[in-house]
């Protein structure tokens, strides 16, 4: 992603990690208006920026959804997962204003791949020194 400016590029190594789970293929960074922050390498700017926009109405989206689920309107958004027929994608809250999404297919354990998807927010964070994602009253 050499296109990305330099403070994002720094984080692809860490995406990086995060798709060697197995069964993992892509991780992108994004912020909450939906422009693209980092990506794994396999990720062009193009299919990176798709995924951005995607995901940042695939959170809108499900944030109206808190009073349907929880009866609490105000009760914060955490995660989305959408399975395809052969696939899942991940959305997760990255800390204030930012979003994790990652791809993987069908065979892909999802309670590891949600491990460590936060586990990689918490480096993410650390690396930006920015506060990693914290479930809290009003939404992340």
């Amino acid at each position: 992603m050499s296109a990305l400016s330099a403070p994002s590029a720094d984080l692809t190594w860490i995406l990086d990690e995060l798709v060697n789970v197995p069964h993992t293929r892509h991780a992108v960074l994004l912020s909450a208006d939906g422009l693209l922050t980092a990506a794994s390498s396999g990720v062009d700017r193009e299919l990176g920026e798709t995924v951005a926009a995607i995901a940042s109405g695939m959170q809108s989206l499900s944030r109206a959804g808190a009073a349907f689920a929880s009866g609490d309107p105000t009760s914060p958004w955490e995660q989305t997962l959408t399975q395809f027929g052969n696939s899942f994608l991940v959305l997760m809250a990255a800390g204030d204003g930012s979003y994790l999404a990652v791809g993987a297919d069908r065979d892909a354990d999802i309670a590891d791949v949600g491990y460590r998807m936060r586990k990689t927010i918490d480096r993410v964070g650390q690396t930006l020194g920015i506060a990693p994602r914290q479930d809290r009253a009003g939404g992340a």
